[in-house]
C-alpha cells in the first residue's frame, strides 16, 4: 500500500509538470500569434507609406518579399509549438488516466484492508461471544 502511494505522488508529479509545461508552450503560442499581429500591423503600416512616398513605394517590394517570409517564419513556429501543445496534451490524458488507476488502486486497497480488519474485529466477538456462552454454561 505503501508502494502505491508512492506510484500515485509520482503520478501527480508528473501530470503537474506536464501541465506547467503545456502553460508555457500556450504562453509561447500567444507571444507568438502577439508577434504576427504586430508584423501584419506593421507591413500596413509600411504599406500605407509606400502608398504615399514615392522612395518608399520603390523599396516596399524588397521589405515586402522580406518581411513575408518573416512571416512564414513566425507561423511556422507557431505551428511547431501547436503540435507540441497537442503532444503535451496527449501525455497529459494518458498522465490522468495512470493518476486515476493508482488512486482506484489505492481505494481497493484500502477497501480490502478495511474488510480484513472488520472480519478479524467479528471473529473476535465471535469467540468472545463463545468463551462467555462456556462460562454462562459452567457456572
Amino acid at each position: 500500500m505503501k508502494s502505491l502511494r508512492t506510484l500515485l505522488k509520482l503520478a501527480e508529479r508528473d501530470l503537474e509538470t506536464l501541465r506547467r509545461e503545456m502553460a508555457a508552450m500556450i504562453q509561447r503560442q500567444r507571444i507568438i500569434e502577439d508577434r504576427i499581429a504586430g508584423h501584419d500591423q506593421t507591413i500596413a503600416r509600411e504599406q500605407a507609406l509606400a502608398q504615399r512616398d514615392y522612395e518608399s513605394a520603390r523599396v516596399f517590394g524588397g521589405y515586402a518579399a522580406a518581411s513575408l517570409l518573416r512571416r512564414r517564419a513566425m507561423q511556422s513556429e507557431g505551428e511547431i509549438v501547436g503540435a507540441e501543445i497537442e503532444r503535451i496534451r496527449e501525455l497529459i490524458t494518458a498522465a490522468h488516466v495512470e493518476t486515476s488507476k493508482f488512486e482506484r488502486l489505492l481505494e481497493l486497497e484500502e477497501a480490502r484492508a478495511k474488510a480484513r480488519a472488520e472480519k478479524r474485529e467479528n471473529e473476535e466477538l465471535d469467540e468472545f461471544a463463545t468463551m462467555r456462552a462456556g462460562r454462562t454454561r459452567e457456572a
